[in-house]
């Protein structure tokens, strides 16, 4: 009985004959690109003509950072990235080099929220900075375990809570209507 070894060899090259290019998009893929990355000026015209347009889009974006002696080098870099399977987060795809058509949007895919203060004037506030964060084109998540459960006495009020569930429906309403 003899020990088998797995040798796998990885390709460093770049080389942009054979991808994960080469592998034709489902029509759900481009539908989902079309809909949620492609960039599209205000008529909702297409400015990015096909998927590689997009790549380069966001490829040119993040090469910008990159001193302007090594941004080429950087930007084939992250084409070929991108091309062979490695997208980063949505709103990176959607907003990254979008700033002519989307000059209020963000490339922050998920924030987490402060704490929600246990009162009426910190719930409503946090709820004006959820949808300034999603009218930005970012997520946002929240915890809503500081919030009194239901049925706790509110003394400011002489009444009871309606619990954080209640609450979450106001968020959930105001969400739904931003995003």
């Amino acid at each position: 009985m003899s020990a088998t070894t797995n040798v796998v060899e990885i390709d460093t090259t770049m080389n942009t004959e054979s991808s994960a290019a080469d592998i034709a998009f489902q029509p759900a893929s481009l539908d989902i690109w079309d809909k949620k990355y492609r960039l599209k000026d205000k008529h909702n015209r297409p400015v990015d003509a096909d998927i590689q347009a997009t790549y380069d889009r966001v490829a040119t974006a993040l090469a910008r950072v990159e001193r302007e002696e090594v941004r080429e080098h950087w930007h084939d870099r992250f084409v070929w990235a991108l091309a062979n399977g490695a997208i980063p987060a949505g709103r990176i795809m959607s907003n990254a080099g979008a700033e002519e058509h989307k000059p209020a949007t963000s490339t922050i895919n998920c924030t987490v929220s402060g704490t929600i203060p246990d009162s009426m004037d910190g719930i409503l506030s946090m709820v004006h900075e959820a949808g300034l964060t999603l009218k930005a084109g970012c997520g946002i998540g929240y915890e809503f375990s500081t919030l009194r459960p239901k049925g706790a006495y509110v003394s400011g009020a002489g009444a009871y809570t309606s619990g954080p569930l209640s609450f979450m429906d106001i968020y959930d309403k105001m969400c739904f209507t931003v995003s």
